[in-house]
């Protein structure tokens, strides 16, 4: 005798898993898509990654791949796949697979904060990073950066550097971090909660070798402050612009201390 019961009906008759259910007041993405979008990144990044990293090796010709200005603009233009698998990671489990409109990432007209918070948020962030690495600097610490120390001698890696910080970062990085991440968190976190776990992914993004572990918390607390930026203007907007002049600050001063 076959089993009276439906796939249907055992879903709707067994209690949903804790966080497998979007809130009431939130985006409808569970933590399940964001785990999922967050391996796609990882992995997708990986994988395209990996053999631009032994092509700039061979470039290099078994060498310092810093020392090869062609072969650190093929290292540096990798990063491109990570901007790119964030676009995807947030847009195929948000909008392509709940229909949701772009809005619910965040990307609307601000409704409150001005043109002035912007400004405020990128002020802020840049505070954060100046004192942590000044205490870093006053206990006797030199942490290294995520960009190699050849990246602005030359102009390949310079332009690639200015496309990637300038163009895409600002887009993607926000799109992914603070609108998916933050967005499908926080409904569930709370804010503050939801905006450090967030940051905390963000600056995980921006590790390069196990010297930059340094740049965690002052990039994750520079994330965290953004996504309080989208939470009180309710737009992704200022928080993109905070984004490009904090990278714009961060490429003039790389550029003219070279």
């Amino acid at each position: 005798m076959p089993f009276p019961y439906t796939e249907a009906m055992v879903e709707q008759t067994l209690p949903p898993l804790a966080g497998t259910q979007p809130p009431a007041d939130g985006p409808p993405w569970r933590l399940g898509d964001m785990a999922k979008a967050i391996g796609l990144v990882i992995g997708g990044t990986l994988v395209m990654s990996v053999p631009t990293v032994v092509i700039a090796d061979a470039i290099a010709g078994g060498g310092d791949v810093e020392d090869s200005p062609t072969a650190l603009s093929l290292v540096l233009g990798s990063s491109l796949f990570l901007e790119v698998f964030l676009l995807a990671g947030a847009l195929l489990f948000s909008v392509r697979k709940y229909g949701v409109p772009w809005s619910a990432l965040g990307l609307r007209r601000p409704r409150r904060g001005g043109p002035f918070l912007p400004l405020v948020l990128v002020i802020g962030g840049l505070a954060i990073v100046y004192a942590y690495f000044g205490a870093l600097a006053a206990a006797g610490v030199e942490p290294d950066t995520d960009l190699p120390g050849q990246a602005f001698h030359n102009a390949g890696p310079i332009a690639i550097l200015a496309v990637l910080s300038l163009g895409f970062a600002p887009v993607m990085e926000e799109i992914f971090f603070r609108g998916f991440i933050f967005g499908g968190l926080r409904g569930r976190w709370g804010t503050v909660p939801a905006a450090l776990a967030a940051g905390f992914l963000f600056g995980l993004a921006h590790l390069g070798n196990p010297g930059t572990i340094y740049v965690l918390v002052p990039i994750g607390l520079v994330g965290a402050m953004f996504a309080l930026g989208y939470a009180y203007s309710g737009s992704l907007l200022p928080s993109m612009m905070a984004h490009f002049l904090f990278n714009l600050v961060s490429f003039s001063i790389g550029l003219a201390t070279s």
